[in-house]
């Protein structure tokens, strides 16, 4: 599958945009996903010395609250506790425990109640495998308070598995109030089947909101897989609101195989949910075959629904 740096490196995807420059696992590679620049371009990172002020009230905290075991109560005593609480229940945790559900819970509330001091936390742990399993915690909590800050501190890891991770849990949550964003951060990926997931489900939150923009960005990419996946997602949206043009839009842009079979199905099963009608009449127009046969397959049972 292509690779989503080498596809936006090809020519410009969208109008009046500035220009990204994305870097891979080898090397920096000047994107040009023209796509709208975020506003706020140089965000602050926390202070270094952020945690010192909590380890002096650690000490004056309660003890670490009994062994509980229903996870929903565990969730609700710990959206209750103290900074302090925290980083006392968070110290007596190691291994399993530290990266399961309650020392994910534990710093997810840190970082509600102080994300700097959750970041240095973090930097200072001497577990490699758990600091890379708890980075995307603290990114996508840290999103949901402050997105350009948690961004920018994902940004300023180091080029590694942690980051990119990081990078990847983040962008699917931006991808739910901002899939322009999130398409991105696809490009700060290494190329692979990570980066075009992630851009593919961001195109398809944007093809929802702005169907024209979206068939340019997914025609802009060069011939291949990833092109007639981004072209079979776009058309499949737009089905929801115009089948025709959805039908219309797959079959003259999308090479015959496998991405146009899929976009086909997908558009047929959305269309009839508005228009029966109009979708079994273009199924009617396919020659024979088995991709016609399983489209009047999708059309029967939606009439039995």
């Amino acid at each position: 599958m292509l690779g989503i740096a080498a596809a936006f490196a090809s020519r410009s995807l969208l109008q009046n945009k500035s220009s990204v420059a994305s870097s891979t696992a080898g090397g920096t590679v000047a994107a040009n996903l023209n796509i709208p620049a975020r506003a706020d371009s140089a965000p602050s990172l926390p202070p270094a010395n952020a945690v010192q002020a909590v380890d002096q009230s650690i000490a004056k905290a309660e003890p670490v609250p009994p062994a509980v075991e229903d996870p929903e109560k565990i969730a609700v005593l710990i959206s209750t506790l103290s900074e302090a609480e925290v980083c006392k229940w968070l110290g007596t945790l190691a291994g399993q425990d530290l990266t399961g559900n309650t020392g994910r819970l534990l710093l997810r509330r840190w970082v509600e109640l102080d994300p700097a001091a959750a970041v240095n936390w973090l930097a200072q742990l001497n577990d490699p495998a758990a600091h890379q399993e708890l980075a995307d915690v603290v990114a996508v909590a840290w999103s949901e308070k402050d997105l350009p800050n948690a961004l920018a501190w994902v940004e300023s890891l180091p080029e590694g598995a942690t980051k990119h991770q990081a990078l990847t849990d983040l962008g699917y949550e931006v991808a739910r109030v901002d899939p322009v964003d999130a398409m991105q951060i696809a490009t700060q990926l290494p190329a692979g089947d990570n980066a075009d997931s992630l851009l593919l489900h961001s195109l398809a939150q944007y093809a929802s909101a702005d169907p024209a923009q979206s068939q340019q960005l997914a025609l802009s990419l060069p011939q291949g897989p990833l092109r007639d996946q981004a072209l079979s997602t776009v058309a499949t949206v737009q089905a929801r609101q115009d089948g025709a043009g959805a039908a219309q839009f797959a079959v003259q842009n999308i090479s015959p195989g496998p991405g146009l079979d899929n976009a086909v199905i997908g558009v047929v099963q959305l269309w009839a949910q508005t228009d029966l009608t109009g979708a079994a009449l273009w199924v009617q127009s396919f020659p024979v075959s088995p991709i016609r046969d399983q489209a009047v397959q999708s059309l029967d049972m939606i009439s039995l629904h």
